[in-house]
């Protein structure tokens, strides 16, 4: 009777030992392994697209199989393919780039890009704090929370777009890309030097147009076959990596320049993209297979699903409102923004290679692998569906009256883009403010960390920081010649302030909670006192700061 019993009760184990020896037997190598992980991608990448959501989670998912199944993703042939995937798609990012519209857009869209990025920065600074991210995670969060996936935006809105429309999502997802391959540039290179940052960068730009217009433009006239183009973008690639080393710049930023050179050089940009489509996906397909393997499954991925949820509303509250704002009806400004509200792949890629760099960022991994297949989820879903969701917010836009609102921010808005003087001082002001007070709160958490008795110097930028935007505020407003546009300039400038301040404050507020309350009174009125007796100096280091631009 003992015997029976235990022989029922191991009969699960016995199970899994005898499928063990099956599958040890039927897979014995690297290839029968490989080909296992691909067909269950293949299969499973296909399911994912009838249900809508994108294949990224399939083959994540079949990576991690992979790995269980014994594949190992260190050897050299992974790792070199692993290379030439992300810097294929950082050309092909590059060459999405179209600087002829993104130059017709560029004022439009930059205002949108700063203002999106601060209100997503607002809602992840309050999830950094509810669930204790560094200031790091935090940063990276938002890089990926924000960056929209160009490649989607573009399927999506092709043909249900207004021409208009679908150029401008084009060249705010462009924009948004740059600034993600500068926080990648960022981090693979551990270089913080802004200033040799952009000086190579422009190298690069001016090189990536000399090397597209001497090897790949004569394949494109002369050659017109689909290998020949591919060959010399291949090539192409392969140079810039060498010259990147020689640059001290990151491969994947270099790339990314290498293709914005060739979209402007080139005479037919969309045909490179599409004969370079196939080889970039199918190297895609290795990157995240390896990238499933540092996926952890656990139970918080609840809450993962949830946090991707909140940025996909976020996101797209952030860029139909700052797209509402620039001047167009809020009905055609959220009709608009519900075609961008799929957050890109590319988040992964910058996660993933944090990771590997031994930065303490596994959570974000993990969020942004659920992002990736969420946001596409509830993309489709949306743009699928627009008509309906339209109606909806129409009736929430009858109901709360925004209409009183929709043409004075219209007309507020088409004076701002019609007038150089106000969106000069806007932009100034945004990336003056915006670059002072991150600087100030990396500032402060630097001093604190390396020293508590300097914790009274980090604090001073309590009252600092706020006062010396306050005075930008100022000195724009007089600056301004045209009394007419003075009003319009302070509403911005003020509405601008007080997103910037809601970040800081947030983020100010994990360095003051462990510092002890004596502290802080003094060091804020150490600060109040600086901002009395060196008034002058400080607005006359205002005029300095305004020279630069």
């Amino acid at each position: 009777m003992l015997n029976s019993y235990n022989n029922h009760y191991n009969q699960p184990f016995f199970t899994y030992i005898l499928i063990k020896s099956i599958l040890l037997f039927v897979i014995q190598g690297t290839n029968t392994i490989l080909t296992l992980t691909l067909v269950i991608a293949t299969f499973s990448g296909l399911v994912l697209r009838r249900l809508r959501i994108s294949p990224v989670l399939a083959y994540l998912v079949s990576g991690l199989i992979g790995e269980l199944l014994g594949l190992n993703y260190n050897n050299p042939e992974f790792q070199f393919i692993s290379f030439l995937a992300v810097n294929l798609l950082s050309f092909e990012m590059g060459v999405s780039v179209n600087l002829v519209d993104l130059k017709k857009m560029f004022r439009r869209a930059l205002f949108i890009v700063i203002i999106e990025f601060l209100f997503v920065y607002i809602v992840i600074s309050i999830i950094s704090l509810a669930i204790k991210l560094s200031l790091i995670q935090t940063f990276l969060l938002a890089i990926i929370g924000f960056n929209t996936s160009t490649s989607i935006a573009f399927k999506l809105g092709e043909g249900k777009l207004d021409e208009n429309d679908f150029k401008l999502i084009l060249s705010v997802a462009s924009l948004e890309d740059t600034l993600a391959f500068v926080a990648l540039g960022i981090i693979t290179s551990g270089d913080v030097n802004i200033f040799n940052l952009l000086i190579t960068s422009l190298s690069s730009l001016a090189l990536g147009y000399i090397v597209s217009k001497v090897l790949i433009n004569p394949t494109l006239q002369y050659a017109k076959s689909e290998e020949s183009v591919i060959l010399s973008s291949v090539a192409s690639v392969f140079l810039f990596n060498l010259l990147s080393s020689i640059l001290s710049l990151p491969s994947t930023l270099a790339n990314f320049l290498l293709g914005i050179g060739t979209s402007y050089a080139s005479t037919d940009p969309e045909k490179i993209i599409r004969y370079m489509k196939p080889l970039v996906d199918f190297t895609l397909i290795f990157f995240f297979f390896i990238a499933g393997s540092y996926l952890k499954i656990s139970g918080f991925i609840l809450y993962y699903i949830l946090i991707s949820v909140i940025l996909v509303l976020t996101k797209l509250f952030a860029f139909s409102t700052a797209y509402w704002f620039s001047g167009v009806d809020f009905l055609r400004a959220y009709g608009t923004g519900l075609f961008m509200t799929s957050l890109s792949e590319f988040g992964i890629v910058i996660s993933l290679t944090a990771l590997q760099l031994g930065l303490p960022v596994a959570t974000i991994y993990n969020i942004s692998t659920v992002l990736v297949a969420v946001s596409s989820t509830i993309a489709s879903v949306l743009t699928s569906r627009n008509q309906i969701v339209l109606k909806t917010i129409s009736k929430m836009y009858l109901r709360l009256r925004l209409d009183r609102f929709d043409s004075l921010i219209k007309n507020l808005g088409h004076i701002t883009f019609k007038s150089p003087e106000i969106l000069t001082s806007f932009l100034k002001f945004s990336i003056l403010s915006v670059t002072l007070t991150f600087s100030s709160i990396y500032l402060a958490d630097l001093i604190a960390t390396l020293s508590p008795y300097l914790a009274l110097f980090s604090l001073s930028l309590i009252v600092l920081t706020p006062f010396l935007l306050i005075l930008f505020i100022l000195y724009y407003t007089r600056k301004t010649q045209n009394q007419e546009f003075r009003p319009i300039i302070q509403i911005f400038m003020w509405g601008i302030f007080l997103l910037i301040m809601i970040n800081y404050t947030v983020l100010l507020a994990r360095i003051i909670a462990a510092s002890p309350l004596l502290d802080i009174i003094i060091s804020i009125l150490v600060s109040t006192l600086i901002a009395i007796f060196f008034y002058s100096k400080i607005y006359k280091l205002i005029e300095e700061l305004d020279k630069l631009f």
